[in-house]
């Protein structure tokens, strides 16, 4: 809850983007802190395209916090907002939405 807290007060304190922010919160190779590190990014940024961009671009497991974070943007968003260049070459991406469909 502590790294949580961190990301939260980070994200609403306005201070600006960066990886230097990000790396703030840890390098994101214990799980609290990849967490902390994607909800910062989803919640700092509003662009969906740049909170995704910041949740990679820092020298930690980026792999993770751009899962956490693109999971969440996901959750609040749906597909419909990310861009259609990035969605275009993946692979199995009809079965992936018909089986999340119909898991919803």
């Amino acid at each position: 809850s502590a790294a949580l807290r961190a990301a939260v007060a980070l994200a609403a304190d306005g201070g600006g983007h960066s990886p230097e922010r990000v790396e703030s919160l840890g390098g994101a190779w214990v799980a609290e802190e990849a967490l902390a590190i994607g909800v910062y990014c989803a919640l700092a940024e509003p662009s969906v395209e740049r909170a995704l961009l910041l949740s990679v671009n820092h020298s930690g497991d980026s792999d993770s916090t751009g899962s956490v974070c693109g999971n969440l943007l996901g959750a609040l968003y749906g597909a419909d907002v990310l861009p259609a260049a990035w969605l275009r070459p993946l692979e199995g991406r009809d079965t992936i939405e018909r089986l999340a469909t119909e898991l919803a």
